[in-house]
């Protein structure tokens, strides 16, 4: 295993009177990075995802800091004000993370500046002091994970940590453990196969890219002893914000008995995961890929959401690995709330969606409309359906074509849907049925079981018997393009037999 840390580790570097940024959305073709004098550069590179996760933080503390070295006065008022509009500029740009959080720093050190103290030089020290003292910490929780590991660990992860996974495999070679990465590919971004797949081969750790469709199989086959995700924000009841995806994961490694653990920081005030608002991005970060339609023949009258985070609850997780210390749910909210009762967090919002899994034959669409109306839903929800893109590249296309109102989504946000209530039925289309249960496309075991698990009813259909090749066999291409980076085992993911008994109660 190589010594060198991921770049991705400390991905904000402070230089001189500035600092600079790794652009990850270069990563991993090139490793170039956003040199930065201004706040609004900074404001540009959370906006547009170039930097994310511990960046975020890094990148908001050194640009206080510049703030702070370009102020002359002695009175820390002023300067505490322009680092106010600072925090809320950045809130704007990415509401879900705790900027304001953040920003409670800067407000402390105003009020506890001397007032023989240059305000100014005195604010940047700390700021770039506490970005250090993060960075120090994030070694710590990583040891701390690797200690609570299984040997040989089977890790099943999401999105990217900001390289301390890295960090984990090292800790965990010291201790004699064998570590082993499943990373799931994290549309519509990508950093899953782009930033953790690669970064950990580049480690020398073995690993291997699923879709992140694929997650039921990978769990329900035992290929996977413990899963490990971060989190951009942590409750004092225990609930963790993270990642779109996340969620369904944690309420999967529930059912299959896989522990779960999230790599979390201080909520500060945070009381519960559902006080905080969800971002949605933009859709055409979702419809297109490298300036290219994920549907072909337009995009008229197609929809899309992409909410980017979602929240697990505190009953799903296994550890929250803290900077100082390692917490069951239950002693988290015995120090952070004085008290051990799990909330019930659960929002019961009005169904709009029916949940279209697998590709119909072609006189079956006709149905969905009338299934549409029948259950005064809004508009049918075709997931992506990788890693072949059957939802965007066929289902999707045919629906548009006879009018039916569609949306689009990747396919790790079919478990925040479920969450909230949105999804009033599952049409499921098998390709056969057997003694064992029907044998449909990879997915079909996670939808399957996200509505059970949500008491959403199920409806099986025969599907289409595909003879087209699809331009995407394996998680090693999107749309043609070779996402996998080199060192990357490619898992083939299989047809799934979707047991009877889930379809029972």
């Amino acid at each position: 295993m190589s010594a060198a840390q991921s770049p991705l580790f400390e991905p904000v570097l402070w230089r001189g009177r500035g600092f600079e940024i790794l652009d990850e959305i270069q990563v991993p073709e090139k490793i170039e990075y956003i040199h930065v004098t201004e706040v609004a550069q900074a404001l540009d590179a959370v906006r547009d995802m170039k930097t994310r996760a511990f960046g975020q933080v890094l990148t908001f503390l050194y640009s206080g800091a510049l703030v702070a070295q370009n102020y002359s006065g002695v009175d820390a008022a002023p300067l505490g004000r322009s680092l106010s509009q600072m925090t809320e500029q950045f809130c704007a740009a990415r509401p879900t993370f705790d900027f304001r959080g953040l920003g409670s720093y800067f407000e402390e050190w105003c009020k506890k500046l001397p007032h023989d103290a240059g305000a100014g030089e005195s604010i940047a020290r700390q700021a770039r002091e506490l970005g250090q003292q993060i960075v120090r910490g994030r070694h710590a929780r990583a040891k701390r994970a690797a200690a609570i590991l299984p040997n040989p660990a089977r890790v099943l992860t999401h999105c990217n940590v900001s390289g301390e996974l890295v960090a984990v495999a090292r800790h965990c070679k010291e201790l004699g453990k064998e570590f082993n990465v499943i990373a799931t590919e994290t549309r519509p971004y990508l950093q899953g196969a782009r930033l953790t797949a690669w970064e950990l081969a580049q480690a020398g750790v073995r690993v291997s890219s699923i879709p992140d469709c694929a997650i039921a199989q990978v769990m329900a086959k035992g290929e996977v002893n413990g899963v490990i995700v971060g989190a951009d924000r942590t409750a004092r009841n225990g609930d963790i914000i993270n990642k779109v995806g996340t969620y369904p994961i944690a309420r999967l490694a529930k059912e299959y008995g896989v522990p779960f653990h999230a790599l979390v920081q201080d909520p500060r005030s945070l009381e519960r995961g559902a006080d905080v608002r969800i971002e949605e991005r933009p859709a055409h970060e979702l419809l297109f890929f490298d300036g290219q339609p994920l549907v072909a023949g337009g995009l008229s009258g197609l929809s899309a959401r992409y909410p980017a985070f979602d929240m697990t609850p505190a009953a799903l997780i296994t550890h929250l690995v803290g900077f100082d210390d390692l917490y069951t749910p239950e002693s988290f909210r015995r120090k952070y709330q004085g008290k051990v009762e799990a909330d019930d967090n659960w929002s019961d919002a009005s169904g709009k969606y029916i949940l279209l899994y697998g590709v119909p034959p072609k006189s079956q669409y006709s149905f969905l409309i009338s299934a549409l109306k029948a259950d005064r839903a809004e508009s049918v929800l075709v997931p992506e359906m990788r890693p072949q893109l059957w939802g965007a590249r066929v289902v999707a296309r045919e629906l548009l074509e006879r009018n039916v109102p569609t949306t689009l989504i990747s396919d790790n946000m079919m478990g925040t849907l479920f969450a909230h209530g949105e999804i009033l039925k599952l049409c499921l289309f098998y390709g056969s049925l057997g003694e064992e249960g029907p044998r449909g496309i990879c997915g079909s075991l996670l939808a399957v079981q996200l509505a059970r698990l949500h008491g959403v009813p199920i409806e099986l259909f025969n599907g289409d018997e595909r003879s087209d090749s699809p331009g995407d066999s394996d998680v090693s291409t999107f749309m043609g393009k070779k996402i996998c980076p080199a060192g990357v085992a490619v898992r083939a993911v299989d047809e799934e037999i979707v047991p009877w008994g889930l379809f029972k109660g």
